[in-house]
């Protein structure tokens, strides 16, 4: 069931994509985040947002 409501659609939006994935070991980061909170490596993204 898609979401119609443009407001719901970006807050769904925002929660899913508003984060930094590891390139190390592939965890889920804060996107405030310096460091992977799993292995302590810097490098990494932001996530893709695939349409």
């Amino acid at each position: 069931m898609p979401i119609t409501d443009p407001e719901k659609l970006r807050i769904v939006l925002e929660h899913v994509f508003n984060v930094k994935i590891c390139r190390k070991c592939g965890a889920r980061n804060p996107p405030s985040a310096e460091k992977c909170r799993r292995c302590r490596s810097k490098n990494l993204r932001l996530k893709r947002y695939k349409k």
